[in-house]
Protein backbone atom coordinates (compact mmCIF):
# COMPACT_ATOMS: atom_id res chain seq x y z
CA UNK A 1 0.00 0.00 0.00
CA UNK A 2 1.13 3.68 -0.42
CA UNK A 3 0.65 6.57 1.86
CA UNK A 4 1.16 9.82 0.81
CA UNK A 5 0.68 12.70 3.67
CA UNK A 6 0.27 16.07 2.95
CA UNK A 7 0.32 18.07 6.39
CA UNK A 8 -0.64 21.40 7.15
CA UNK A 9 -1.22 23.85 9.41
CA UNK A 10 -4.74 22.62 10.85
CA UNK A 11 -5.62 20.24 8.01
CA UNK A 12 -3.77 17.07 6.66
CA UNK A 13 -4.84 15.12 3.40
CA UNK A 14 -3.75 11.72 2.95
CA UNK A 15 -3.40 9.82 -0.51
CA UNK A 16 -4.15 5.93 0.06
CA UNK A 17 -3.24 3.76 -2.92
CA UNK A 18 -3.78 -0.02 -2.94
CA UNK A 19 -4.86 -2.76 -0.45
CA UNK A 20 -5.99 -1.84 3.12
CA UNK A 21 -5.73 -5.48 4.19
CA UNK A 22 -4.27 -6.18 7.44
CA UNK A 23 -0.70 -5.05 6.76
CA UNK A 24 -1.90 -2.03 4.83
CA UNK A 25 -3.96 -1.18 8.28
CA UNK A 26 -0.84 -1.30 10.54
CA UNK A 27 1.61 0.56 7.79
CA UNK A 28 -1.47 3.26 7.85
CA UNK A 29 -1.61 3.36 11.68
CA UNK A 30 2.13 4.03 11.65
CA UNK A 31 1.56 6.57 9.39
CA UNK A 32 -1.22 8.41 11.07
CA UNK A 33 0.97 7.92 14.68
CA UNK A 34 3.03 10.50 13.07
CA UNK A 35 0.52 13.46 12.62
CA UNK A 36 0.37 15.67 15.74
CA UNK A 37 -3.60 14.37 16.03
CA UNK A 38 -4.84 17.05 18.73
CA UNK A 39 -3.59 19.97 16.71
CA UNK A 40 -5.51 18.73 13.29
CA UNK A 41 -9.05 20.47 12.72
CA UNK A 42 -9.60 18.35 9.65
CA UNK A 43 -8.08 15.20 7.86
CA UNK A 44 -9.25 13.89 4.73
CA UNK A 45 -8.53 11.03 3.40
CA UNK A 46 -8.45 10.26 -0.72
CA UNK A 47 -9.54 6.72 -1.44
CA UNK A 48 -8.88 7.24 -5.20
CA UNK A 49 -6.17 4.71 -5.50
CA UNK A 50 -8.03 2.16 -3.12
CA UNK A 51 -9.05 -1.16 -4.13
CA UNK A 52 -9.74 -2.89 -1.03
CA UNK A 53 -10.55 -2.45 2.65
CA UNK A 54 -10.61 -4.86 4.90
CA UNK A 55 -12.16 -4.79 8.77
CA UNK A 56 -8.50 -4.24 9.87
CA UNK A 57 -8.54 -1.27 7.99
CA UNK A 58 -12.25 0.01 8.71
CA UNK A 59 -10.98 -0.24 12.53
CA UNK A 60 -8.25 2.02 11.80
CA UNK A 61 -10.00 4.65 10.37
CA UNK A 62 -12.66 4.58 13.40
CA UNK A 63 -9.80 5.07 15.64
CA UNK A 64 -8.59 7.86 13.41
CA UNK A 65 -11.93 9.41 13.64
CA UNK A 66 -11.58 8.66 17.71
CA UNK A 67 -8.85 10.81 18.09
CA UNK A 68 -10.20 13.40 16.08
CA UNK A 69 -13.57 14.06 17.41
CA UNK A 70 -12.09 14.09 20.80
CA UNK A 71 -11.29 17.63 20.10
CA UNK A 72 -13.68 18.54 17.54
CA UNK A 73 -11.86 17.65 14.55
CA UNK A 74 -13.84 15.71 11.63
CA UNK A 75 -12.99 13.16 9.25
CA UNK A 76 -13.73 13.13 5.28
CA UNK A 77 -12.93 10.03 2.89
CA UNK A 78 -13.32 11.07 -0.42
CA UNK A 79 -12.98 9.78 -4.03
CA UNK A 80 -14.48 6.25 -2.65
CA UNK A 81 -14.87 3.43 -5.38
CA UNK A 82 -18.26 1.97 -5.91
CA UNK A 83 -17.98 -0.84 -4.13
CA UNK A 84 -16.23 0.64 -1.21
CA UNK A 85 -18.72 3.64 -1.07
CA UNK A 86 -21.84 0.90 -0.97
CA UNK A 87 -20.00 -1.46 1.66
CA UNK A 88 -19.70 1.49 3.64
CA UNK A 89 -23.18 3.06 3.34
CA UNK A 90 -24.44 -0.64 4.29
CA UNK A 91 -22.60 -0.69 7.33
CA UNK A 92 -23.42 2.56 8.09
CA UNK A 93 -20.35 4.35 8.32
CA UNK A 94 -21.76 7.31 6.27
CA UNK A 95 -23.29 8.21 9.79
CA UNK A 96 -19.63 9.09 11.61
CA UNK A 97 -17.81 9.86 8.48
CA UNK A 98 -18.08 12.50 5.65
CA UNK A 99 -17.98 10.60 2.30
CA UNK A 100 -17.74 12.50 -0.96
Amino acid sequence: MDIKVIPGDKRASIVLAGSVDERGAEELKRRLLDLEIDSLEEVELDFGGVTFIGSAGIGKLLLLYKSLAAHGGKLSITNLSKDIFTMFKVIKLDQIFQLN
